[in-house]
């Protein structure tokens, strides 16, 4: 069973008789709050959206039976595909026995790096690509699809003590493909608000972390995502409130 499955699989027992409180498709991240469980995030990628086809008008989100939303996320249609990714993580969000684990705070606290070291990169992340700079020897950073799928994993894999992997991948579904290149490396971080909090489904992964977020204010995520913001401001240090926090949670091999 692939990552893609998996997700939908471990999540529908825990979906039954839930529903789609609210949600909202903004134009960086998608939000859907589950009536009874908690509420997650999926990066919305806003090309394929614009090159596949408009929803039929059956299809309304709004109450909609949560285990429905989350076999979306196996759809063709990006909309229902984000839609679905961001109720599973919803579900896992409300499971507490999934968190009661987990290590708040900064990835680089746990995981030592030194300037010998060298790191992968799947996906841009500025402030972390900061904090590397001057402090391990080389940052080879992938951004695009294009690049995953034509650059060789293998001629570095040996070089590499940590590799950041965006959790956008499960978005546009190149996770697997990246993690295939990635078995033997020390560290292995899926990273970002997208990230399902549910080691269980990478046990047989390379994934050795996932560093996502905990939703701590619905109500002003939702207002958020509606005008359109992103990461900076649901991290926004001098927030009276913080809207996520960061929590990572150990995948146990």
């Amino acid at each position: 069973m692939g990552i893609y499955t998996e997700l939908v699989e471990r999540a529908l027992p825990y979906a039954r008789a839930k529903k789609i409180k609210r949600m909202v498709i903004g134009l960086h991240y998608t939000m859907v709050e589950v009536e009874r469980c908690g509420t997650g995030l999926a990066y919305t990628l806003l090309p394929e959206i614009k090159n596949c086809c408009e929803l039929n008008d059956s299809i309304n989100f709004w109450k909609l039976p949560a285990d429905i939303a989350i076999k979306g996320y196996l759809s063709p249609n990006q909309i229902e595909s984000i839609v679905g990714l961001a109720t599973i993580n919803a579900i896992f969000s409300g499971k507490k026995e999934n968190l009661k684990d987990g290590v708040e705070g900064d990835l680089f606290s746990i995981i030592k790096l030194d300037y010998k070291d060298e790191v992968l990169m799947v996906g841009r992340f500025e402030p972390v690509l900061r904090k590397l700079q001057g402090k391990v020897k080389r940052v080879w950073v992938l951004e695009k699809e294009e690049d995953i799928r034509t650059f060789s994993l293998a001629e570095i894999k040996d070089k590499i003590k940590l590799a950041i992997i965006t959790s956008s991948t499960l978005v546009n579904k190149t996770l697997e493909q990246v993690l295939e290149g990635l078995y033997g490396v020390p560290e292995v971080v899926l990273m970002g608000p997208t990230t399902p909090l549910c080691p269980e489904v990478f046990r047989f992964t390379p994934v050795t972390w996932l560093c996502g977020a905990i939703v701590r204010d619905v109500d002003q995520l939702f207002i958020k995502i509606c005008e359109g913001k992103g990461t900076q401001a649901f991290f926004k240090a001098n927030a009276s409130k913080p809207i996520l926090e960061k929590i990572n949670l150990r995948v146990k091999k």
